[in-house]
């Protein structure tokens, strides 16, 4: 069996997949900043749910990125510590690419029911700091058509891809989906709503990479924030002598 978890977003899941790709048990937590206090958890429901014990585990997959800072580092460290735990491998999904998986069979119908002669692409847009979003754009085989990249959408973004495809645009945050929808107002642009990032998609591709024997340097993987992450600077106080 296969463990994954998903935490690159304000959504924690847990998967658990047998090696033939299906999928035994999900559990999901909707609430934003929970991820240090429940992932844990989670994890021992879906054991539980799949009548199953830490032994029987294979390995561990983890959605590596791009993504919150904290939500990726809590679920790396934890899928790290279960890993070196358990003595197996580690497998790291890249989350926008999963994300992007979750809607091929989407595509590829819209394609199939109109015969189009355009190709159906995946953008996930994943929400960042400000008006950013971390994206990347991939074909129905999760081939990369745009490498994952941090931009701010304008009326300009995916102008190239847009030309000759049609582009299925979801993301994890609704307010900025709708403005990107504004700003990229063009007939090739589809924007679908409430699709969120699952560990389902991480445990199914890591299924190959498992069988491929692709695994992650547990010394030294580290996830993909997608850019440097930044703290608030500390206030800087005067020095004051009472003599």
């Amino acid at each position: 069996m296969i463990l994954s978890i998903e935490s690159s977003i304000h959504i924690c899941s847990v998967a658990l997949h047998d090696t033939e790709g299906n999928l035994l048990a999900l559990h999901e937590l909707h609430e934003q900043r929970k991820q240090a206090e429940r992932l844990t958890l989670l994890v021992e429901a879906v054991l539980k749910t799949a009548q199953a014990k830490f032994s029987d585990l294979k390995a561990i997959a983890v959605g590596s990125g791009a993504g919150s800072y904290t939500g990726l580092r809590i679920g790396v460290s934890t899928a790290k510590g279960l890993c070196t735990g358990l003595d197996i491998p580690l497998i790291g999904i890249p989350s926008l690419k999963a994300w992007a998986a979750s809607l091929r069979s989407l595509a590829k119908d819209l394609k199939n029911q109109t015969q189009d002669k355009n190709e159906y692409l995946l953008c996930p847009l994943m929400d960042a700091r400000r008006m950013e979003v971390f994206t990347a754009i991939f074909d129905t085989d999760l081939n990369y058509v745009l490498n994952e990249t941090a931009l701010v959408i304008d009326e300009n973004s995916f102008k190239k891809e847009l030309a000759s495809n049609k582009i299925l645009f979801f993301g994890d945050n609704e307010e900025k989906l709708q403005k990107c929808k504004a700003l990229i107002n063009h007939e090739n642009a589809i924007f679908i709503s409430e699709k969120l990032s699952s560990a389902r998609e991480v445990g199914k591709l890591a299924i190959e990479k498992y069988k491929n024997q692709e695994f992650e340097d547990l010394a030294y993987f580290e996830p993909n924030y997608g850019k440097e992450f930044y703290t608030t600077a500390k206030k800087q106080f005067p020095i004051t002598s009472n003599q």
